[in-house]
This record gives structure tokens, C-alpha cells and sequence, in this order.
């Protein structure tokens, strides 16, 4: 096991903020990684995530590549902190 991060996800871009919510709710349960929507409008998604780095990695990679007529124009990671 290599232990578990927090970090907080932020996507700039236009968004449907409801079918956002809904793709990140269901990959972070595909990949075992806890994952909060903070903030989710038309322009701005904030997420906050918990899990094994890689699995939270690749959230982040599936948030990048956001479903159907949503568009991720930007995409920041940060405060990614090792969790006891």
C-alpha cells in the first residue's frame, strides 16, 4: 500500500454542473477515491479528493476529459498532503 493523499481539484471551463457532479461521484467509486464537489457551477468545478495517489491521479486525468458537451479548459491540483 502506498498510503493515501488529500488534494483539491480545480476546473475551470463550461460546465453542466449536475452531469459533472454525477461523472465524478461515479469514477471515484470505480476508483476507490473520496471525492467532494466544493463547488460546481457553469464555469468552475472544485473537488476535494482522498485516496491512493495513482487512483487519485487518474480521477484527475478522467475529470480532464469531462463527458459529453462539457469542456475543461484548465485544470489545477494542489495541497496533494500524505493523510494518516
Amino acid at each position: 500500500m502506498c498510503g493515501t493523499i488529500s488534494s483539491t481539484l480545480t476546473l475551470v471551463g463550461r460546465f453542466d454542473p449536475g452531469a459533472m457532479a454525477d461523472f465524478v461521484a461515479a469514477r471515484a467509486d470505480l476508483l476507490q477515491v473520496r471525492a467532494t464537489v466544493v463547488t460546481a457551477t457553469r464555469h468552475l468545478i472544485e473537488l476535494r479528493t482522498e485516496g491512493e495517489p495513482d487512483l487519485v491521479d487518474a480521477l484527475e486525468t478522467a475529470c480532464a476529459l469531462a463527458p459529453g458537451t462539457n469542456v475543461v479548459l484548465d485544470l489545477t491540483s494542489t495541497e496533494r498532503n500524505p493523510t494518516p
